[in-house]
């Protein structure tokens, strides 16, 4: 008996939990299904040009549009103080993300020029001209230049892919070499693949930095005081006035010298040869050695 009336007691307690939950289940809103998670597309198309672009290419390339562009700038300077300016430009590059690739001075310490070689980040690329721009008295030039390597990039991906498979292929085969020979032969041409892997891995690594970080070259020239004509200075006169008699005493004695030992040895016996002959012809002819000549007949 008692233990008739402890099965309708538990099974009392199992109808009563059983209400409370259904009970509890119709007082709490039914949450709205969730929504399907979006798979991303495998590939995307540029709006510019309408090229079909790979998903990874996009994250790699945070670049204007998805595009990977190589930037690079020239601008030459005037400014006030070069040591001023090459603080200041460093201080441009390093605040916006980069640094100074190189760096170089000339001239003395007053007037100095430089020259200096950024690497900025491509996004910045453009304030960071605009700043540098602001540090001169005058730009006396300014050249950008820009390189897309998109499609080169996407084309090394496609051959990665390629040449990742080819490996994997080659690996299966030498795993299902039984002979030396074949697996070296095997092995010979993986090497071959793999040496191929890494060149294409360098130039994406090379694209992906270079159009990351864009170039620019700025070189600095110090601005000098105007220059004012100079004054009369009768001292300066007479300076150049005694220059040039000392020249001209000095060529006349150069002249004097040269006649004294390259000309006098030829040419004093030759005038001298001449005067004896001269000589010789007026003693011959004496006055009053002719004869009159008198008329015939008388």
């Amino acid at each position: 008996m008692n233990a008739r009336k402890s099965c309708i007691v538990i099974t009392l307690f199992m109808i009563v939990g059983l209400f409370a939950s259904a009970c509890a289940s119709a007082a709490t809103p039914t949450p709205a299904p969730a929504a399907p998670l979006k798979t991303a597309p495998a590939s995307s198309t540029d709006a510019s040009t309408g090229d079909t672009l790979p998903i990874n290419f996009q994250n790699a390339v945070p670049h204007e549009q998805g595009r990977m562009i190589i930037k690079n700038g020239e601008l030459s300077l005037l400014v006030a103080d070069s040591n001023r300016a090459i603080d200041l430009a460093t201080g441009i590059a390093v605040n916006s993300g980069g640094y100074v690739i190189s760096s170089k001075t000339s001239g003395d310490v007053e007037f100095k020029s430089a020259t200096l070689t950024l690497g900025v980040p491509s996004d910045q690329f453009e304030a960071a001209q605009r700043q540098l721009r602001a540090l001169a008295v005058q730009v006396l030039s300014d050249t950008s230049s820009g390189q897309d390597v998109s499609e080169e990039y996407v084309d090394l991906q496609s051959r990665l892919t390629n040449l990742e498979a080819t490996a994997a292929r080659i690996r299966e085969f030498l795993q299902q070499a039984t002979r030396v020979d074949e697996a070296l032969v095997v092995n010979a041409k993986l090497t071959e693949v793999d040496g191929q892997i890494e060149q294409v891995k360098g130039r994406m690594q090379y694209l992906q930095n270079r159009s990351a970080f864009s170039t620019i070259a700025v070189n600095l020239e110090p601005q000098r005081p105007a220059s004012t004509p100079p004054g009369w200075t009768p001292s300066k006169t007479i300076d150049a006035a005694a220059n040039a008699l000392a020249g001209l005493l000095r060529g006349l004695a150069d002249t004097t010298i040269w006649l004294a030992i390259a000309i006098a040895p030829v040419g004093v016996p030759v005038v001298l040869v001449l005067w004896l002959i001269a000589r010789t012809r007026r003693s011959r002819v004496k006055p009053g050695s002719q004869t009159a000549i008198t008329p015939s007949g008388k």
